[in-house]
């Protein structure tokens, strides 16, 4: 299948993660990167893009979009990675270019939080939709969605156990390591765990600002993972903590995933698809207190053998149950046979 591939693509994103693997299963992806039109625009511009879904970016993302007519030619298959920037008329106009089926992706909660004109305005001209979110599956319906297909977010192929050696273990070695961006929520459990004893790293771009204000943080947070460091952290920590948002009812995230396919102990907040995904106390481990959390932490930092006994069979687990991007994507590629994309 030939796929026009419309999503941010710089190093480090599931976007170019799922094109790769799309690439795995023997489809040629035509991609376009919408990355490269932040990376041109000021911070003004993209700071309009993300809260009003406009200005010049947008406009220009569209824009070239149209003339991209030559490259169309024979493909099967739109996809649109979070099209919260595509206008309704420029997804039109591509599909009849090519004649091609058009599906949008996203991990993320699209109706909920990061919902846009553009994308609601959208929903009729797309023949399939792909979530993450269960619960957010009615929305779509009720929003006109043709057909919704639920999938897990799974990890790439950058994620499997591997050792590190100096000075990388010692640059990211910790006990436990919570990698995200800042909310109340997340300050709120790290806040508490940081009062154990224990060797707590938090990364993330907005935690050194956030270190600022607030004094239990400093020395413990640093910037953002990108690319190969990401994994690399995670398989320098004995723990990976799996937090969840509160500002939607989220239930699991990539890194629900990510840290136990790299071999690492996953403790996270429980939820029924948490314990759906992971046996508790065989395969993962869960909390729904702090206090839970910090006697989980203390025990599995005393009992080397037991946290790494479940950190091997939640490596298993991933395997066995197919929460690669590769064997989701197949999946999902399976169900659009009925479409007829070839």
């Amino acid at each position: 299948m030939r796929i026009f591939y419309i999503g941010k693509l710089r190093e480090g994103t599931t976007s170019l993660a799922r094109m790769k693997a799309l690439n795995e299963l023997g489809h040629e992806t035509v991609p376009f990167d919408i990355s490269v039109f932040e990376s041109q625009s000021s911070r003004l511009v993209q700071s309009i893009a993300w809260r009003l879904y406009a200005g010049p970016m947008v406009s220009n993302i569209n824009r070239v979009l149209w003339q991209e007519t030559q490259q169309l030619k024979g493909v099967d298959l739109l996809w649109v990675d979070k099209g919260v920037w595509i206008y309704p008329e420029t997804l039109q106009f591509l599909k009849e270019a090519t004649g091609a089926r058009a599906l949008h992706y996203t991990p993320d909660s699209q109706f909920v939080i990061q919902r846009s004109r553009h994308f609601m305005a959208s929903i009729p001209h797309y023949d399939v939709f792909v979530t993450t979110k269960e619960w957010e599956v009615d929305l779509y319906k009720q929003g006109g969605a043709k057909q919704v297909i639920l999938t897990y977010q799974g990890y790439d192929s950058r994620f499997y156990p591997r050792v590190i050696p100096e000075p990388e273990r010692s640059q990211y070695d910790s006990d436990v390591c919570f990698i995200g961006h800042t909310q109340p929520h997340y300050a709120q459990r790290l806040k508490a765990l940081s009062t154990i004893g224990m060797k707590l790293r938090i990364w993330g771009n907005a935690w050194p600002a956030y270190a600022n204000t607030h004094p239990w943080a400093k020395g413990l947070v640093s910037s953002g993972l990108w690319g190969e460091s990401y994994p690399v952290a995670l398989a320098c920590a004995k723990i990976g903590l799996g937090l969840l948002g509160k500002h939607i009812p989220e239930t699991s995230t990539t890194r629900t995933f990510e840290i136990p396919a790299m071999g690492t102990f996953l403790l996270a907040e429980r939820t029924a698809l948490h314990q759906q995904l992971f046996e508790e106390g065989k395969e993962a481990e869960f909390f729904s207190s702090d206090d839970e959390m910090i006697d989980k932490v203390k025990f599995y930092l005393a009992h080397d053998e037991a946290r790494k006994r479940i950190a091997v069979a939640g490596r298993i687990r991933c395997e066995k149950s197919g929460y690669l991007n590769v064997n989701l994507l197949h999946k999902v590629l399976e169900a659009l046979k009925p479409l007829n994309c070839r």
